[in-house]
């Protein structure tokens, strides 16, 4: 994928693409936690969603 990308930009994509999809497993685990309060569970499934 990362071969379509221009060239002067290829290491800062990658770069955003890996931390994006760290970040998305950070989100839903932090989701999970505050399972008990509806509003921020929903809140941080969102946030993973925009990631």
């Amino acid at each position: 994928m990362t071969k379509a990308f221009p060239r002067e930009e290829v290491y800062s994509l990658t770069d955003q693409i890996r931390r994006a999809s760290r970040s998305v497993g950070a989100n839903i685990a932090e989701a999970w936690q505050k399972r008990r309060y509806p509003a921020h569970f929903v809140s941080k499934l969102s946030d993973a969603d925009g990631e």
